[in-house]
């Protein structure tokens, strides 16, 4: 049997899931829309569990020695760092695709 990894939230990860939900169900006065899109953003970061590295690798410079990636969901890029040695999976960032996220890592 494959070896989990343990997915492990960042404070800042936890307040971008926060906001999104708001944002989603103030501006736009739609709770289930907010509701099911978080509910994606989870089950989404919840496959990440036995294949973390099926995901695009962002390179900040060439002697960059960590392993970062992302993916999108919907219309939402998540950033997360993979530390194989503890298995685990950390989630640090989710953006809106119309973000510049490279400038705000």
């Amino acid at each position: 049997m494959m070896e989990r990894y343990n997915i492990i939230w960042s404070p800042k990860a936890r307040d971008d899931l926060q906001n999104i939900y708001l944002y989603i169900k103030d501006y736009f006065k739609e709770k289930n829309i907010a509701y099911k899109i978080i509910i994606k953003i989870l089950n989404s970061v919840q496959n990440l569990i036995y294949f973390p590295e099926q995901n695009i690798k962002i390179k900040f410079d060439s002697k960059d020695k960590k392993d970062i990636r992302k993916f999108v969901i919907k219309q939402y890029v998540i950033i997360y760092e993979i530390n194989n040695n503890m298995r685990q999976i950390n989630i640090l960032h989710i953006f809106h695709d119309s973000q510049n996220y490279f400038k705000n890592l």
